[in-house]
């Protein structure tokens, strides 16, 4: 996979993942969930969530027991061929727990986006972790 597709399109693929790592650092769920089209699909080591109901549970479900998240991605490759994209992106994360303890983890993205309106959006996001830590530190 390259990077092909029109620059204008590229650009604003680019900025819908800025949003995406934007709203999950400060932790905003509504400008989060406008990242994906009305059905869209998250998947992962932990969890299977499609459909915004559902996304929006699985957000409850995670930030429950954090405190406060850094999230910071980065795109490998991007296809963009007419309303339809695939990227694979990268993100490093660490989160902490509102018991003080850390978990940090890096995985990668095979995505799938869809042109709604004239806006890119996440259709599907599968997630693979491929390091994961947990750490019971608590902090002074």
């Amino acid at each position: 996979m390259a990077f092909t597709g029109p620059a204008e399109d590229r650009l604003a693929i680019r900025e819908l993942y800025g949003t995406y790592a934007d709203s999950s650092w400060r932790g905003d769920q509504a400008q989060w969930l406008s990242c994906f089209t009305p059905d869209g699909r998250w998947t992962s080591h932990l969890f299977d969530a499609a459909g915004h109901e559902a996304l929006r549970e699985t957000w409850d479900n995670l930030w429950k027991d954090w405190e406060t998240v850094a999230f910071l991605g980065e795109i490998g490759a991007m296809e963009i061929e007419g309303e339809s994209a695939r990227v694979r992106a990268y993100a490093r994360e660490v989160v902490l727990m509102k018991n003080g303890g850390h978990f940090k983890l890096c995985g990668h993205y095979a995505d799938t986006l869809r042109k709604v309106d004239g806006e890119w959006k996440f259709a599907r996001r599968d997630y693979t972790q491929t390091i994961g830590e947990f750490d019971q530190l608590i902090m002074d």
